[in-house]
């Protein structure tokens, strides 16, 4: 048994305990209850315990990334279709294992070449290797586009309704979780336009209605306002990016109950850094020419109260170069509220992706992912930008 003891707690983020300050307990996998700070010494007796001092550090639950592409170790796309299956699964592993140094016990990957996230994540269950929780989708299903070959080893093309469920299906077969889908074009497909559509909508139910037969379901790349509302009505799950958002998708998002916005704060920062090597000019225009548009459209669907998912779509050295990236880009990139992206990275992110039941907060009977910070991320983000001070996943302690 581990205890956590004398730690701070987030209200939003604790269920099953009022105070401020709790001693944790962990058993197995699980939290097995939370007690008044102090209590430590009525209850060791008969237990092994394993002690930490969170001495009024903040305990919250383990961080989730909802778009993530860990093949993406380096940022540059043209070197990753060359390099052997591999390096690109040693890569997943570097990447995987940043992000739970992090404190992220949780991964949705968006797209990842050679199967090579659902590889990592097998390794991971079977207790091969450590690392945090991972759900892949595999190959990005997209129709014939201008841009694809950028990314070559990445897309599944696949046009006509027909063609879709053949896609998902493979995909599916191969063991990933879910389905992802280029519904509209993109910013880093060189001559692609981000705004258009290019997926039709009996494409999009096609592979929304294979999905749904294996029990799962379909994320959605759109940037463009067609794209988004074509995607809703199509009953994905989540909507990827939503730069372009208009008045009526958000209207249909907000009438929706099953179906979420995933921004993406990070990787726009990214795009906009002139130091940045490996942004192209026209990667760096485009990304400028949506940069007002899309902060505008993301902090308006914030504040209609829509529940955001928590998701970065940065590379490797991104994510070293900028630790907490996403944190900083929802604080200043958009306009939100500390607790409410401390929300939008625990709670919010593990019931879209279906988990809320066993994990997103701090609760007895729930899995112990729990990270160990210095600082009140609820009130200072920040905060999130420094290392933890520890990582538990599963019962265990990683970090």
């Amino acid at each position: 048994m581990i205890v956590i003891k004398n730690c701070r707690l987030v209200k939003a983020l604790t269920e099953g305990y009022d105070g401020e300050t709790a001693d944790v307990y962990v058993k197995g996998n699980r939290i097995e209850k939370i007690l008044a700070a102090g209590s430590l010494h009525e209850e060791a007796e008969g237990e092994t315990l394993t002690e930490i001092d969170g001495r009024g550090k903040t305990l919250i639950p383990g961080l989730i990334e909802m778009h993530a592409h860990l093949y993406g170790f380096i940022f540059n796309y043209y070197e990753l279709q060359c390099m052997p299956e591999g390096k690109i699964i040693f890569g997943v592993v570097d990447f995987a294992n940043e992000y739970l140094k992090q404190g992220f016990t949780m991964i949705r990957d968006c797209g990842s070449s050679y199967n090579a996230v659902a590889t990592v994540r097998n390794a991971i269950e079977e207790g091969i290797i450590k690392g945090p929780r991972l759900v892949p989708c595999g190959l990005i299903i997209t129709p014939t586009e201008t841009g694809n070959d950028c990314f070559s080893d990445l897309y599944f093309e696949a046009d006509g309704p027909e063609e879709m469920r053949k896609a998902v299906r493979t995909e599916l077969q191969k063991g990933n979780d879910f389905i992802k889908l280029m519904v509209s074009g993109a910013f880093m497909n060189a001559g692609a336009e981000p705004g258009i559509q290019v997926m039709e909508l009996d494409e999009i139910e096609a592979a929304v209605a294979a999905a749904k037969r294996k029990n799962t379901y379909v994320c959605a790349h759109c940037h463009g306002a067609s794209s988004i509302k074509d995607a809703v009505r199509a009953g994905v799950r989540t909507i990827e990016h939503g730069t372009y958002l208009d008045d009526e998708g958000l209207q249909m998002l907000k009438e929706r109950k099953d179906c979420y916005l995933v921004p993406t704060g990070a990787v726009g920062l990214y795009c906009l850094d002139t130091g940045n090597p490996d942004v192209s000019e026209e990667l760096y225009e485009k990304s400028k020419a949506a940069a007002e548009i899309e902060i505008a459209n993301i902090n308006r669907a914030y504040h209609e109260g829509l529940k955001l998912g928590f998701g970065s779509d940065i590379d490797l050295e991104a994510l070293r170069r900028h630790p907490g990236y996403e944190f900083i880009a929802r604080k200043e990139y958009y306009n939100f509220d500390d607790l409410d992206i401390l929300l939008q990275a625990t709670k919010n992110s593990a019931e879209i992706m279906g988990y809320g039941d066993v994990l997103g907060t701090v609760a007895p009977g729930k899995l112990a992912d729990l990270v160990l910070v210095d600082g009140n991320p609820d009130e200072d983000i920040y905060v999130m930008t420094k290392p933890p001070v520890h990582v538990i996943k599963d019962g265990e302690i990683l970090v």
